[in-house]
């Protein structure tokens, strides 16, 4: 028989986890790819600070790097952000940050600042910057482990939903059940209950995981796992708001085989 219930708020929740899963996967892919090309950058063999103080000696004296070299070796830097994270496709939609403002919210004011500023790539930058995109990839990644979690609860959610959905027909569609026999009444009545009972247990299942669902590390803080993910959504928790809708379907359809059956008990 025909499904009569379909949980189109969770199925709405898939969709929007796994489009955040493949941005999520490009965000990381991206900053896998601009650490290999901030690696493989030359950089300066003395910091700017320790440069006058330790002087090298002449057996070890090498042609000084021009200023136009180390400003070229930053401009890479610069090229080699707006190239891999700045060039993902949904950058501007979600994001629209400047340069500044970008390297800013990724790695921090301080580095930031040097990338932008600084008169030489020394490996103390270098060093600081790699860590600093390590940082991010990583929060990518626990982020994906979060929204591949988030995916297989939602899809075992869906399953169950439509099955305790399915097969409802000849009750969800009766306008009277004066012609159903008792024995009839009670079996869909015990049917109708059991569901209910599943309903709750879905529910309080998710409850449980929400009390512990919070973004994992990332850029994206301060909000719940939920709220972070279903802000676009007409609802905050797609999966609880189908499992009472669903509930309610169930209970309103016991009621009414409860009332005839009470109907004809009383006039028996």
């Amino acid at each position: 028989m025909a499904t009569q219930f379909v949980p189109t708020h969770l199925r709405s929740a898939i969709a929007v986890v796994e489009n955040e899963r493949d941005r999520t996967t490009t965000e990381r892919d991206a900053f896998a790819r601009l650490i290999h090309q901030i690696d493989s950058l030359d950089v300066s063999s003395v910091d700017l600070q320790s440069h006058h103080a330790h002087q090298p000696s002449v057996q070890t004296l090498v042609p000084p790097k021009t200023a136009g070299y180390a400003d070229s070796q930053l401009t890479r830097v610069r090229d080699a952000y707006r190239n891999t994270v700045m060039s993902v496709s949904h950058y501007q939609e979600d994001y629209g940050d400047s340069l500044p403002e970008s390297l800013a919210e990724e790695f921090g004011p301080e580095i930031a600042t040097a990338v932008l500023t600084s008169d030489q790539l020394t490996p103390h930058i270098r060093d600081r910057l790699i860590d600093a995109i390590h940082e991010a990839r990583e929060s990518r990644h626990a982020l994906l482990q979060g929204l591949e979690t988030e995916h297989t609860v939602l899809k075992a959610a869906d399953e169950n939903l439509t099955c305790l959905g399915a097969d409802l027909d000849g009750v969800l569609s009766t306008q009277s059940f004066h012609a159903w026999s008792d024995e009839d009444l009670a079996t869909a009545r015990d049917c109708l209950h059991a569901r209910e009972a599943d309903c709750d247990q879905l529910a309080a299942d998710r409850q449980a995981t929400l009390q512990e669902q919070r973004v994992p590390s990332t850029h994206h803080i301060d909000h719940e796992f939920t709220q972070y993910l279903y802000e676009t959504l007409p609802v905050t928790y797609p999966v609880l708001t189908d499992i009472a809708s669903l509930a309610e379907t169930l209970r309103t359809a016991r009621r009414g085989i409860e009332r005839t059956l009470s109907s004809r008990n009383a006039t028996s």
